[in-house]
């Protein structure tokens, strides 16, 4: 399973009381409830009791208590509707303070041991001190779509929504964008990120711009070519028949007894 993550380290004021919250349930060893084709052993049953169970479908998990209840409902449309669209999965994650792994693998153990679909996202804030790690991770067969350079401008983009304390608008921009690429890939056009949240599809002007300097030179350097050997054709030419000329020249015709012979006179 492919994992790509970045990660924005933002400084942050005090956050606003709010009142959203999600239940988990309890792991044992005789119900760890995982996917089934998570295979458990000795080295991820500890990881896996200590990861949080939850209902999949639930989609936003806001453990740190950023969003409002209201937010939390308009968030879970919009997610929704990504969802139908795409049969992607996409899970919100926020956790506050000390985990008990890095927040990375905290994440990887999120989506893993929980029943999400295999082909996903998941956008996990984690605060700490007042200042928020942001990361986006692809699950399955979505890398192709969610590149490295793009996580790197969707991160980048949403990261000033959270810097203004606007944590909801960088939520719901970052699954706008997310949307957004999504059906960008599927008519296959390049696309990118516009100043207003929006992907708009874009023209690689630089490659247009290389490729015509290197089919310029290709063909100035092709009729150069053809000219060059244009004149090397007609110089031989030139030379052969000179030599030619010269050897008719040197022919001298002799009658003998009614017989034409021809000798060269070297």
């Amino acid at each position: 399973m492919r994992k790509i993550f970045l990660s924005i380290m933002l400084f942050l004021g005090s956050v606003n009381v709010v009142f959203a919250s999600t239940k988990t349930y309890e792991r044992t060893t005789d119900n760890l409830r995982v996917p089934s084709n998570v295979v458990v052993n000795e080295e991820n049953i500890n990881y896996i009791l200590n990861t949080k169970a939850v209902d999949a479908s639930e989609k936003i998990y806001d453990f740190a208590n950023i969003l409002t209840e209201k937010e939390e409902k308009k968030l879970y449309k919009e997610i929704d509707s990504f969802v139908e669209d795409t049969a992607l999965d996409l899970v919100i994650l926020t956790e506050k303070d000390n985990l008990n792994l890095d927040s990375a693998n905290y994440a990887f153990n999120f989506y893993d041991y929980n029943n999400f679909n295999r082909n996903g996202l998941i956008f996990f804030i984690h605060e700490v001190d007042n200042k928020f790690n942001i990361y986006m991770w692809t699950s399955g067969d979505v890398y192709g779509i969610y590149t490295q350079k793009r996580i790197k401008d969707i991160l980048e983009y949403i990261h000033v929504s959270f810097d203004n304390k606007d944590t909801y608008k960088g939520m719901s921009d970052f699954v706008k964008i997310v949307h957004g690429f999504y059906i960008a890939d599927k008519k296959g056009e390049l696309a990118k990120i516009d100043s207003t949240g929006n992907v708009i599809k874009t023209v690689p002007w630089f490659d247009i711009i290389v490729l015509a300097v290197a089919l310029t030179f290709v063909i100035i350097f092709s009729v150069f070519f053809l000219k060059k050997k244009e004149k090397g054709v007609e110089k031989n030419i030139r030379n052969y028949l000179n030599t030619e000329k010269v050897k008719l020249e040197k022919i001298e015709e002799k009658f003998l007894g009614g017989r034409v012979l021809r000798e060269n006179k070297k």
